[in-house]
């Protein structure tokens, strides 16, 4: 594993679509995982072109389990801090304590 991410040849099965994420959400959560992670990528080089904001993804996921902890990965860079502190702030008053933050830095030469 290298950044949350598998590294292998082994074809990946994953997808963006949200609804097949929120499955996976409840699946980990029924299989005992605590926290799940939001990564944030606006260039990514391992086919995961079609990544979704990490802030409002996160709530999704959120808003799809019961128990399950939510760490949100946040670029500082283009955010307003104040906007990013009240997005998570109001996420975490609605799902009652769920939502951690990850701040990031960007790696990628584009980033």
């Amino acid at each position: 594993v290298s950044g949350g991410l598998v590294i292998s040849n082994i074809e990946q099965r994953t997808g963006w679509d949200i609804d097949y994420n929120r499955k996976l959400a409840q699946i980990a959560e029924a299989n005992g995982f605590d926290y799940a992670l939001s990564q944030i990528r606006f260039t990514a080089g391992y086919g995961a072109d079609n990544q979704h904001e990490s802030v409002s993804f996160s709530h999704a996921l959120l808003a799809a389990t019961t128990t399950l902890k939510v760490i949100a990965a946040i670029l500082p860079g283009p955010w307003n801090p104040a906007l990013a502190a009240k997005q998570i702030a109001t996420i975490n008053h609605l799902t009652n304590g769920r939502v951690s933050v990850n701040v990031v830095s960007g790696w990628f030469r584009g980033e």
